[in-house]
Order: structure tokens, then sequence, then C-alpha cells
């Protein structure tokens, strides 16, 4: 019989996460206060499951801070929750985007040109403890990639957006019964992959 993990050990991870990425977020707040950043020109960018993810609570603990640093939030939630009572969420720009197949994306926080977070995809369970996490500093490749990933992201999660509504369900396939090349007078072989020999 597999063992589970008890709520007390699930707790202590999550608390392990999301220590270690307002940690992570706490460095790059300092950092911008020691070069001088304007209040104003720095944007973090969000993509997360829903306002529950350990990402998310990492900011909303550092909302005070973050609104001290003057710094701006867009967050893709792929879960409509209601971040009334979340005070880092309330002052973000929120879009939901509806569509099931960003449940394999990755959640990510970008923080600017060089820094970013990956986690794991967001259909995984958070509080696994082998759960994958990139803590990327210094890095432009990889905070490029994610920053033109949740570009894509943003805009399609918007008022027109592809991911902004679910698609239309369709129906099953029908097979076509119909073979042009069974008509009289064509003449030309099948392909000689459909050949038995």
């Amino acid at each position: 019989m597999p063992l589970r993990p008890s709520a007390r050990a699930n707790g202590l991870i999550k608390d392990e996460k999301e220590a270690r990425l307002k940690a992570f977020v706490t460095r790059h707040l300092e950092a911008l206060r020691e070069q001088g950043a304007a209040a104003g020109n720095v944007t973090y960018r969000l993509l997360a499951l829903s306002v529950e993810s350990p990402v998310a609570r990492a900011l909303d603990a550092l909302a005070p801070d973050l609104e001290a640093a003057g710094v701006a939030l867009e967050v893709v939630f792929v879960r409509h929750a209601k971040s009334e009572s979340s005070p880092a969420m309330k002052r973000a720009d929120c879009r939901f985007a509806t569509d099931i197949r960003l449940l394999d994306a990755h959640e990510q926080l970008v923080l600017d040109d060089t820094t970013a977070w990956i986690g794991d995809c967001m259909r995984r369970d958070p509080l696994k403890r082998d759960a994958y996490e990139l803590f990327c500093d210094r890095c432009t490749t990889t905070s490029g990639n994610a920053q033109r990933s949740f570009a894509h992201i943003w805009s399609a999660a918007g008022p027109k957006g592809s991911l902004a509504s679910a698609p239309a369900p369709r129906g099953p396939r029908t097979p076509n019964l119909f073979d042009p090349s069974l008509l009289a007078g064509n003449e030309v072989a099948p392909p000689p992959a459909l050949l038995r020999h």
C-alpha cells in the first residue's frame, strides 16, 4: 500500500516553495532599489494556475514591497478565482485563459530581461517534493524565452484572443467513404506505399 504524505508534510512543502520564491523576488527588489530603478518602469509577469499557486501566494505576501517599489503586475491565470482577497492580485492587470491546453504549460514568473522562475506544468500537484523548478538569474536566453512565451499567452488571453474563450466542441470526424482513385477512367496507380508485396 503506497504511503500518502500527511497534510502537515504537504503544508511544509508548500511553505518551502513559497519561502524560496519570496526570497528570489526579495533579492530582485533589493537589486532594483540599489540600481535606483524608477517606480512604474518595472513589470513582473506571472503565468500560473490560480491565486492559490505557491508563486501567486509568494507575490501576494510581498504585496506591500511590490507596491513600495512601484512594480506593476501582469498576470494570466488558467483557473478563474476571486482575487479580491489577494492584495497583490487586486492591483494587478489580470487576464484569465480558459483554454485547457494551457494546463500543459509551465508556471512562470518573469522579473526582467535576465531573471525568471519556471515551475512545473500546471496540471502537476504543486505540493509534490519532486516538482520541477528553475530559478534563473542572469540568463538572457531563458528569461527571453519566458518573456516571449508570456507575451503570446498574454495577447491570446485578451478579450478577443484565442485563449480567452473555450473552443467550440467539435463532433467526431466522419470518415471519407469516397475514394476518387476508384473512378472509371482514373488509371493512376495507387502510391507504392499502399501496395502489398
